[in-house]
């Protein structure tokens, strides 16, 4: 999970200033591999290693809603775990215990009333009644009243926050000196090692590098990757978008750019495609962008090592699916609402395959091409001869050490199983997560006044393991190691 305030709301559309943050889990150096759950009043720590369940708080309140793993994690150098004690209205009561002396004895309270924080180099940044604090496991100190939003830097050492009055700050956690960076801003976040911050304009946004202006009329940021920042930009004349054709107009007139060390590069028109494992855009040559102009679909390409775009023109190539640089192959849904591969030769289409039809998902794991059919929920594998048949009627499915898990709906009930291998079927399973790698379900649940409990099972080398019984259901599992 990222560790900043995503600002991203609907797609190619709006950004919105955000106050949400998950915590990003830090890795323990030792071989412990902690999990945390909840059983009747008590907060457990399960070491899975020894089997060992440690109670964190013998009188957890289960009156109220909560999400584990946004409140549980490591310090900084892994001695430390930070927990959630209790709760109380939309915040915590955050407290710590040593690793190598872990009780509820032994635990320290960090502050009441937390609504989220951060883990940093020495300590950890949290909000509380939307004031910012910073906590170094001894001493805390108030860094700022009214913050709208704040960010972290990837080595965890400089933190960024926004003001009510649109004054952004940067102060170093080594010392808690405080610079103001910029004024009159809407927020600001970190991708990577870069600092952004905005403002907003109407319906569209000025995108700054601290204070730096790189773009005005931002519509969305794509991700980064690398400390390499992708972003569109509307190219259209209106400041407003209201109706559906005004959408259809700042669709018809995006285009992606690209800022890298410190230049902006326009990739092409259309919106860069990130997503279902198939583009690296670091080490891609081709680059596939696409737009929708109410009617036709258009995909152009941008070629990395000559710095140059085309595009196949508004054909019946009308929604792409993915592109594969490797084998230079598109994935394309046409105009006939059918789904098709073909191979980029030059700049055209060539080699084109019917790949099936109504196909909700496509995408590339360990160099492998999935699709899950969206009438069936069948998963198949692509394959050039013929396309394999993985499972039917699938709830969802995952790659852990290159096996192939896939969970299936049979009858009121979930089924695990994996793809050529060895592993025997799971039934009965009421609900389930994949965390970290790591396969967690919930089996034999019932209604205890008015709780959802169930036995709580992982999954180890294919076998499945009770970790405990009884456990309420709605605060689920945490592995500390995500």
């Amino acid at each position: 999970m990222k560790r900043y305030f995503l600002i991203i709301g609907l797609i190619f559309i709006f950004i919105i200033v955000a106050i949400v943050v998950a915590t990003n889990m830090q890795s323990n150096d030792t071989n412990d591999e902690f999990f945390a759950y909840v059983k009747d009043n008590s907060l457990i720590l399960w070491n899975e290693r020894n089997n060992e369940k440690i109670v964190l708080n013998s009188n957890f309140d289960t009156s109220k809603e909560m999400f584990l793993d946004i409140h549980f994690a490591y310090s900084f150098d892994k001695t430390k775990i930070i927990y959630p004690y209790n709760i109380s209205d939309n915040s915590v009561s955050l407290r710590y215990v040593d690793i190598n002396n872990i009780s509820e004895e032994n635990s320290q309270l960090i502050d009441e009333g937390v609504l989220l924080y951060e883990i940093v180099k020495n300590g950890l940044v949290y909000i509380k009644d939307m004031n910012l604090y910073h906590y170094d496991f001894n001493d805390k100190q108030m860094i700022a009243e009214n913050i709208t939003a704040y960010a972290v830097s990837n080595d965890k050492n400089t933190l960024y926050y926004l003001l009510e009055n649109g004054d952004a700050y940067q102060i170093s956690l080594d010392s808690l000196e405080k610079n103001k960076i910029l004024s009159g801003i809407d927020g600001i976040n970190v991708y990577g090692d870069i600092v952004l911050s905005y403002i907003k304009e109407s319906s569209l946004f000025s995108l700054y590098v601290e204070d730096e202006l790189i773009s005005d009329k931002v519509v969305n940021i794509l991700g980064e990757e690398d400390n390499v920042l992708y972003f569109t930009k509307y190219e259209g004349k209106l400041t407003n978008f209201e109706t559906n054709e005004d959408y259809i107009d700042l669709n018809s007139n995006v285009a992606t750019y690209r800022y890298k060390d410190g230049d902006v590069t326009k990739l092409g028109d259309g919106i860069l495609n990130l997503g279902n494992g198939f583009t690296n855009a670091n080490t891609d040559e081709y680059l596939v962008l696409g737009k929708y102009n109410g009617t036709n679909f258009d995909i152009s390409f941008y070629n990395q090592k000559e710095d140059y775009v085309f595009s196949l023109g508004s054909t019946d190539k009308y929604n792409i699916y993915g592109y594969d640089d490797a084998t230079k192959t598109v994935y394309y849904q046409g105009a006939d609402d059918l789904f098709y591969q073909a191979t980029l030769s030059g700049k055209e289409l060539e080699n084109i395959k019917l790949i099936g039809e109504n196909i909700a998902i496509i995408t590339k794991e360990n160099n492998n091409i999935y699709y899950i059919e969206n009438n069936t929920s069948n998963l198949y594998l692509l394959q050039d001869e013929e396309n394999v048949l993985i499972a039917e009627n699938i709830k969802d499915w995952f790659i852990i050490d290159n096996i192939l898990y896939y969970i299936k709906n049979n009858e009121d009930k979930l089924s695990l199983n994996c793809y050529q291998c060895n592993m025997q079927e799971i039934t009965n399973i009421d609900s389930f997560s994949n965390i970290n790698d790591q396969i967690f379900y919930f089996a034999d649940t019932y209604l205890k006044d008015d709780v959802l409990h169930g036995n709580l099972y992982t999954v180890i080398n294919g076998v499945n393991v009770l970790v405990d019984d009884d456990v309420i259901v709605s605060y689920g599992v945490i592995h500390l190691n995500y």
